[in-house]
Order: structure tokens, then sequence, then C-alpha cells
């Protein structure tokens, strides 16, 4: 089977990577906290960024000690589980995370808002991804890089569990005999 170089890329991010069994998004959240470089947050509340329309987010926070994920609240099971296996796929490939900025001081409010620079090179952008319009190639390649990782990780994490759910001898025999 011919591979894509985007392919090896996923294949090589998975590899090194102990995939826990169950996956769910605690157990791998647990994963993403030991690989990261920073204390990392899980944030299941409101998004940071109400305008964004996204399953999760991968945030750092200049000002403090750890960085984000945040997940949808309304997510659960395995959509929960493949959002943060995308946002993880960020991770691993050298992606570069949403920057989350300390909110602005309420003084005075501004007469007009400027796009943020992270809006204009569509850093913002890259995270809510619309099948409509026109697309940056750059932006696309980081995104399916991450949804290939997430799928992969999800395909052997099943893989692994279906491997092991019969090592019971009652439960084989039983297996077996169905």
């Amino acid at each position: 089977m011919i591979q894509s170089a985007r392919d090896r890329k996923i294949r090589q991010a998975l590899a090194g990577l102990s995939v826990p069994n169950p996956l769910t998004v605690d157990t791998l959240f647990a994963v993403m906290r030991e690989r990261y470089p920073r204390p990392l947050e899980l944030w299941r509340g409101t998004s940071p960024f109400p305008s964004l329309h996204a399953n999760a987010l991968w945030l750092t926070r200049p000002d403090h000690e750890s960085d984000v994920v945040w997940l949808d609240p309304a997510l659960t099971g395995a959509a929960a589980t493949h959002s943060l296996s995308h946002e993880f796929g960020h991770q691993l490939m050298g992606h570069k995370p949403l920057v989350l900025h300390p909110p602005a001081g309420t003084d005075e409010p501004e007469a007009y808002q400027f796009l943020s620079s992270d809006f204009l090179s569509g850093c913002l952008f890259g995270r809510a991804r619309s099948h409509s319009g026109p697309q940056d190639p750059e932006y696309v390649r980081i995104e399916d890089e991450a949804e290939g990782f997430a799928y992969l990780l999800r395909r052997t994490a099943a893989e692994r569990a279906s491997d092991t759910r019969h090592h019971d001898p009652l439960v084989d025999r039983l297996h077996h005999s169905l």
C-alpha cells in the first residue's frame, strides 16, 4: 500500500503513543497531559470564543502557567473522544494552538472593533472549518492531518479493544459457543 507523506506523518505521530484502553475523554486527556510540555487543563464550560462554532479548541495562554483544551460540554461519548483526539492530533503534528489573550480592560469600550492579527492570519478560521467557500490550502492541510490522526487513533483503540475483550476463559467459551 502506497502511503502519502501526510499518512506517514500521522502514523509516525501515533507510533510512539501508548493508546489507552478504553479510549475515553478522561483516559485520552491523561495521556495528553503526560506528553504536553506545560500543565494542561480540560475546560468543558462556555466556549472561550463564543462566536466561533467549534467542537474543541487547543489554546495557549501566555499569561498563565497552563494551557487549555476546551471541549464542547454538549459532546459526549465517541463524539467527545473524537474531538479531543483531533486536538491531540494538532499537538502531536506540531501545529500551533490558538492564543487566548487575557480579557481586555473594560475601562472604555473601543469605538471600532478591529480584527486581530490571529483572525487575519486565519488562525481563528483554522478551527472553525467551513465547508462552503474557498479554503486556504495550508489550513486544509493542518485540519486534514488532525482529522486523520483522530480517525486513526480511534480505529487503533477499537482494534486493540477487540483484541483484548475475550481474555476471560468463561467469556471465550461463551463467545465461541455462539
